[in-house]
């Protein structure tokens, strides 16, 4: 992962391809980061399970198959309950740039965005 002196992301968002502003905080991952506008369309396609547009105007929308691709943050395609049930996991995926993550690693980012921009 590409940062600056200060500790800051430098490489593009790997969901909207838009290369970091001064101050902008994101979310490492294992392919590229993720902003905080992708986090917030992210979460509103697993919300309402409608595709969206993200900041560079491609694409988001809601896959929950079996055959779907994993989450790039987690690896995974399916939840288990607690009693051992497989439920599909819903993940967003930005069609142009086969750029797929959870809702789960999504509410995740989203937390560590609040903490990080709070301080």
């Amino acid at each position: 992962m590409t940062t600056n002196g200060a500790g800051r992301l430098t490489a593009p968002c790997r969901f909207c391809g838009r290369p970091p502003r001064p101050r902008d905080t994101r979310v490492p991952g294992p392919s590229g980061p993720i902003c905080v506008d992708c986090v917030q369309a992210g979460l509103w396609v697993v919300r309402d399970r409608e595709e969206r547009p993200n900041e560079a105007g491609e694409t988001f929308e809601a896959v929950s198959s079996p055959q779907a691709p994993v989450c790039e943050f987690c690896s995974r395609r399916e939840r288990r309950t607690f009693l051992g049930f497989r439920r599909p996991l819903v993940r967003v995926r930005c069609v142009p740039r086969d750029a797929v993550i959870c809702g789960d690693c999504l509410d995740h980012a989203g937390d560590a965005l609040n903490l990080a921009l709070r301080h």
